[in-house]
């Protein structure tokens, strides 16, 4: 019996260890922001951020009480709104609790542009006032520093080049026709002032 028992509590120790990944995320490029007794973990969700690609915002929520006591603050996600910038953009975002990790909450969203991006949270945790502005340490890379091996342009990008060539063409077609018509009016000329000075000459030797 007591064999029995061990065996059990060694698998269901492995089983917790084995479960601790899922449960616990590394937070390598978050950044923390302690509002009175909150403290607020901020980052992307997925990092590395990549440019045209479905992310999001990874939020953390703890209570740290006064008497050495820190719990996750779960069911906020009404009291808080993000907004996430990037340049002049920003859009508003409400937040939603992550499945599977108390505390912790997101928004999805695919950043279109590489950069810098920073999210505002704006709301209240109890009776403390949530008015921050946090700069995700991570910047969002374009697709191209990943990719392997490299991605043939796509068709609107090829078509672009082919507009570009096509107006390119064109002008050199403009170019050709004036420089050919200059070029005919100069041997039209020539022609004339020919014509005229050998008329003027037999004009001349027929002169008693």
């Amino acid at each position: 019996m007591k064999r029995a028992l061990r065996i059990l509590a060694l698998a269901i120790a492995m089983a917790l260890v084995a479960g601790m990944p899922l449960a616990v995320r590394p937070v390598a490029a978050h950044q923390q922001v302690t509002l009175g007794e909150f403290v607020l973990t901020v980052g992307w969700r997925d990092e590395p951020a990549v440019a045209g690609y479905l992310n999001g915002l990874d939020l953390g929520i703890q209570h740290r009480y006064s008497n050495g006591t820190t719990v996750w603050v779960v069911g906020v996600e009404g009291n808080l709104t993000a907004i996430l910038s990037t340049g002049p953009k920003n859009v508003s975002k409400a937040l939603d609790p992550q499945f599977g990790r108390d505390g912790w909450y997101t928004f999805d969203v695919i950043p279109t542009r590489a950069g810098t991006y920073t999210v505002r949270l704006k709301g209240h945790l109890d009776t403390t006032p949530v008015d921050v502005t946090v700069t995700l340490d991570d910047e969002v890379v374009p697709a191209s520093d990943l990719d392997f091996p490299v991605a043939d342009p796509p068709a609107s990008d090829l078509q672009t080049q082919l507009d570009a060539a096509n107006a390119a063409i064109a002008g050199l077609q403009l170019q050709l026709a004036l420089a050919l018509a200059l070029a005919l009016l100069g041997i039209l000329v020539g022609a004339v002032g020919l014509a005229m000075g050998w008329r003027m000459s037999r004009g001349q030797r027929k002169t008693p």
